[in-house]
């Protein structure tokens, strides 16, 4: 898991006025809106007993503890213990741990590293305005990883996404035939395209096929003629994530929270069967044709950042490759 980065909480409509749980990593987080409703992120742990502060309430933009009603404010000081006598004060060193965290681009943000956040700020998403953006959420039992390579995976939308994804319905007209897309290392991750540029030196086409470019350490674009389609893959546990998506609908401006699942996202919980393999065995038993190089190479920069090593070891890595494959779709 890659922890010096921000990663999302979760979407800015869906902290109200009452405590949200978020896990991060392996942090466990209560978040809530203070009285001028800027969001905070502590440990969801009160520091008196332990019960998890997402079962108390927001009481004048602290959070108080369900169990004896003590109060913290955004950086976790404890500000408020009402069995206390008169006169007695709360002493500094009660405190529960807090998170930087920030709201910006229709999310709330957490920064998941040690220390002050380095950038100050996440980046910043382009291409959000003049548009209306259908957003959601969804959680699933396998790594983030594995999550990024379903996404740079071109083989499988044509047998897993029946009559939902564009690469099925161009795979059921235009297959079996030959085709190929490129891979590149890029500065903050990798991109792969279709068509393929003519050289090493060309620049990317300027209307792909399609196009899925990744930016450490979850942001995932996949863009074609039929979709525009924004993940962050939010690493949970070492086998579970929770995916914030927002899709681009027409033109417009601002979001709207949709509750239902995206079809897409359920249909790739197909990838939790998988996970239960590698937790048993790891992955000795695999066996990858040239199709898979773009998602072996996702592994490669994971291992990169993971050991803080991807500025200067990028150039390590393979950097660019024109993929052969076969377009076919499933029979149904």
């Amino acid at each position: 898991m890659l922890r010096n980065y921000w990663y999302i909480a979760c979407a800015s409509s869906q902290l109200g006025s009452t405590p949200r749980a978020a896990r991060i990593l392996d942090h466990e987080l209560v978040l809530f809106r203070d009285a001028a409703g800027a969001p905070h992120a502590l440990l969801d742990r009160c520091c008196h007993r332990g019960v998890r502060l997402t079962h108390g309430r927001v009481s004048n933009g602290n959070i108080a503890c369900g169990y004896h009603g003590w109060q913290y404010d955004g950086s976790g000081q404890c500000v408020h213990i009402p069995s206390l006598a008169d006169g007695k004060r709360v002493p500094q060193s009660f405190k529960v741990p807090a998170f930087s965290c920030l709201e910006q681009d229709y999310y709330v943000w957490v920064w998941a590293g040690e220390g002050p956040p380095v950038p100050e700020r996440p980046p910043l998403i382009p291409g959000l305005d003049g548009y209306l953006w259908r957003q959601g959420e969804a959680h699933f039992r396998c790594s983030n990883t594995m999550v990024i390579e379903n996404q740079f995976d071109i083989i499988h939308p044509a047998f897993v996404h029946v009559n939902t994804h564009p690469a099925y319905f161009f795979a059921r007209a235009l297959g079996p035939r030959q085709e190929s897309f490129e891979v590149r290392v890029t500065d903050t991750g990798m991109v792969a395209f279709s068509p393929p540029a003519e050289s090493d030196d060309a620049p990317r086409p300027v209307k792909p096929f399609f196009e899925i470019t990744w930016e450490l350490p979850d942001r995932v674009w996949v863009r074609t003629s039929m979709l525009v389609l924004l993940t962050h893959v939010v690493p949970t546990g070492p086998g579970s994530c929770r995916m914030e998506w927002i899709e681009r609908k027409q033109k417009g401006s601002g979001v709207f929270w949709d509750p239902i699942a995206h079809q897409l996202t359920e249909q790739d919980r197909i990838m939790e069967t998988a996970q239960e393999w590698y937790d048993k065995c790891g992955d000795d038993f695999e066996c990858s044709v040239e199709a898979d190089f773009v998602t072996l190479l996702v592994r490669k920069v994971t291992d990169l950042a993971a050991q803080g090593r991807w500025h200067e070891g990028r150039g390590s890595l393979r950097q660019r490759r024109v993929v052969q494959y076969t377009l076919a779709a499933a029979v149904v």
